[in-house]
């Protein structure tokens, strides 16, 4: 082989090997940050964490494919990016099982998880997991921190706030979106509330008991069962010009205790009724309301992470504020205003966040 020739083989040689170098740190990059494994629940086994790496148990009261659930997990995830920070999540599953027999053996199970693999810090998310499992840790002087998120109710409810909590209230954002839906039903004023018979519909309503002119509230319905459900829809038809509805996700199903299909019940409620529905997350919209402006699911969960973060820097969760989500998003689906002859001026169109089909 000529020189010219051995001298385009070595420098092909050592670029090679310079990309393989490369290739090997980027990896080692992308992969060392968070140790992320989601179980089903209520079995969730222990986990060993490496030498000097923090542990984070993030309990979620429903399940895994829960579209609040998942986007909160996505928030927590992205906050802890980069972080030493081992992340275990434990699913209570207490949307499709509403029982409070169940509800108590999933916190009795996430108890026992606590105890065996000891976690820094518990991120406890929605109201089932405080009260079926953090309030217990409330006030302990050397047990974990806890910080929540998704949270309606008066945190009071749960011996909030304490030296070892901190967490991201949920609040409905009801007068935003009437406001909205007066731009687009301009002739309505009278308002039902439809909502499941939930701790998370129950500590909302505490803050839409009072709707901005020119709504006023005809009636509040919190039906537990299927057959409830219908009728307090037929009902809504001749009383109210439209409809607002929380939750949906524990109507039980008629031949059992079980919660319906929450698509089906949402489904079967826009297409039943003569007047538009006004939602308060995008599962809502997604399922047939009319529109609504949204509490975002991403935001609570990447605050909760962000707090995590301080409280494991050596921040004490006494001197972090419990706060109150951030401003939401609003959100139109062009389809339900066919279906209810409303047509969306390219004005509100322009100032909407989200628009579906």
């Amino acid at each position: 082989m000529n020189q010219p020739a051995k001298n385009t083989a070595i420098l092909c040689a050592l670029f090679a090997i310079a990309l393989a170098i490369l290739f090997v740190v980027v990896r080692s990059l992308e992969f060392s940050p968070v140790h992320v494994r989601a179980e089903p629940s209520p079995d969730l086994g222990s986990e060993s964490s490496e030498h000097g790496i923090d542990r984070v148990l993030m309990v979620h009261s429903y399940h895994a494919g829960y579209p609040w659930t998942d986007t909160i997990t996505r928030g927590v995830r992205m906050a802890l990016t980069n972080q030493r920070v081992t992340l275990k999540i434990f699913y209570m599953d207490t949307k499709r099982h509403a029982e409070n027999a169940w509800k108590a053996q999933a916190g009795a199970k996430a108890r026992q998880v606590i105890a065996e693999w000891r976690p820094a810090v518990i991120i406890a998310v929605d109201d089932n997991a405080q009260e079926y499992l953090a309030k217990d840790y409330a006030q302990q002087k050397n047990g974990p921190a806890v910080v929540f998120c998704g949270v309606n109710a008066d945190p009071q409810r749960y011996d909030y706030p304490a030296p070892n909590v901190t967490g991201v209230l949920e609040r409905p954002h009801f007068k935003p979106g009437l406001e909205m839906l007066s731009r687009l039903a301009p002739d309505a004023s009278r308002l039902a509330i439809i909502t499941d018979d939930s701790p998370t519909s129950a500590g909302a309503l505490r803050y839409m008991d009072q709707a901005p002119a020119p709504w006023h509230i005809v009636s509040c319905e919190t039906p537990r069962t299927w057959g409830q459900w219908r009728l307090a829809v037929e009902r809504s038809q001749a009383s109210a010009d439209a409809i607002a509805i929380y939750m949906y996700h524990t109507v039980q199903s008629p031949d059992s205790d079980v919660s319906m299909d929450p698509g089906r019940v949402m489904a079967w409620t826009a297409a039943n009724s003569g007047i538009p529905i006004l939602g308060f997350f995008s599962f809502t919209v997604d399922d047939g309301a009319l529109c609504s402006y949204l509490e975002s699911s991403f935001q609570h969960g990447y605050e909760a992470g962000r707090l995590t973060m301080r409280i494991l820097n050596g921040a004490r969760p006494a001197d972090i504020a419990i706060s109150t989500a951030l401003k939401g998003k609003s959100m139109i689906n062009l389809d339900a205003a066919r279906r209810w002859g409303i047509d969306v001026p390219e004005a509100i169109l322009n100032d909407t966040d989200i628009v579906v089909e």
